[in-house]
């Protein structure tokens, strides 16, 4: 059995970790994610607004970042579509537009009427003096939504005339305009709530935020996901992509431990039989 151990192949190894990453990606396991107070904050104020509330979604974020963002940018499009609240879609990045599509397609909002329950405005170009004429005129920055439809003529944007006409905007937000412009355009003057889903290595920037009010909510990157998915009892990317990640972990851990093991062993069965001759 030793001997065995001592030469396993190690295309058993690779086989063992591939499929603890692979396994959780395919049918995720659900394991146990602690939750961050922000993220948990988020999940609380969406909760509480009655249906048919309007929420703005800003996809501020490329394909790059948006490898990171999209669990939490689903996770949060999915409590949204299951609590009836109204999606106002818009980016303030080129990209920003079709990755929403692309979320809204993943989402439960695909079950949903477009134009009634969910709206994608398209792309604004400007930067934070886009954001700060959408706050003022968000009709008349987006005459047009990104499929083409007078967004007048939508259901879905009733009663909406410029951002203080919603109850909150969350920024899937990677880069610039991000969090630090809608605060200035649109959270400080204006007092609507903003929350963001972010990469991990912005998260340190958004504390001060937070601490400060500025922000109501926030969801870091995959773990944020994962605990916002347990929060709202849905096993989706982020939950798939923190099982995958424990899982490989585990794996990698038991090998570690057990060459270790097999060569203690080994060494200590090596001194015995030479004291034996």
């Amino acid at each position: 059995m030793l001997a065995k151990l001592q030469s396993l192949d190690r295309r058993i190894i690779y086989l063992v970790v591939f499929l603890s990453l692979a396994v959780p990606l395919l049918r995720p396991i659900g394991l146990p994610v602690s939750i961050a107070e922000e993220t948990r904050a988020l999940h609380d104020f969406i909760d509480a607004l009655p249906p048919g509330t309007p929420v703005v979604v800003s996809f501020d974020t490329s394909p790059g970042g948006y490898g990171e963002l999209a669990s939490g940018a689903i996770a949060i499009l999915n409590h949204m579509a299951s609590k009836d609240l109204r999606a106002i879609g818009m980016g303030f990045f080129d990209t920003g537009p079709s990755l929403l599509e692309s979320a809204f397609a993943a989402s439960l909002y695909a079950e949903k009427e477009y134009g009634v329950d969910y709206v994608n405005l398209g792309y604004l170009a400007g930067g934070e003096n886009a954001i700060a004429s959408m706050a003022k005129d968000l009709l008349g920055s987006f005459p047009k939504d990104f499929r083409g439809n007078d967004t007048k003529s939508l259901k879905v944007m009733e009663g909406i005339t410029s951002i203080t006409d919603v109850a909150l905007v969350v920024t899937v937000a990677s880069g610039t305009p991000g969090i630090p412009e809608w605060i200035r355009q649109v959270g400080d003057p204006l007092k609507v709530p903003l929350a963001t889903v972010v990469v991990a290595v912005n998260v340190p920037n958004m504390t001060p935020y937070l601490q400060s009010g500025q922000l109501c909510g926030l969801i870091p990157s995959m773990k944020g996901a994962a605990g916002y998915e347990a929060l709202i009892s849905m096993k989706g990317l982020g939950t798939a992509g923190m099982d995958a990640q424990s899982m490989s972990h585990l794996a990698i851990l038991f090998f570690v431990v057990l060459g270790n093991v097999v060569h203690y062993i080994g060494k200590k069965t090596g001194k015995a039989g030479g004291d034996k001759e």
